[in-house]
């Protein structure tokens, strides 16, 4: 990253590292959602939009690629 005079050297250092960490937390979550898809299937984690009336996520997850075969 690139300093300049104008900048406080320590709160970009704090920055960064609340970043590694979010990324982290982050890395996390997405290893957890993963391995929940695994067990239960991909139906298993879907947003609420995805039971709406007329809503096709479920219906894709079954699917070959998201298209009839």
């Amino acid at each position: 990253e690139q300093f300049d005079l104008f900048s406080d050297s320590l709160d970009i250092e704090e920055n960064i590292k609340k970043e590694r960490l979010n990324e982290k937390s982050e890395n996390i979550i997405q290893k957890t959602l993963i391995d929940i898809k695994k067990k239960y299937g991909k139906n298993s984690i879907l947003k609420g939009t995805n039971y709406l009336n007329g809503s096709t996520g479920r219906d894709r997850n079954n699917q070959i690629g998201g298209h009839r075969a």
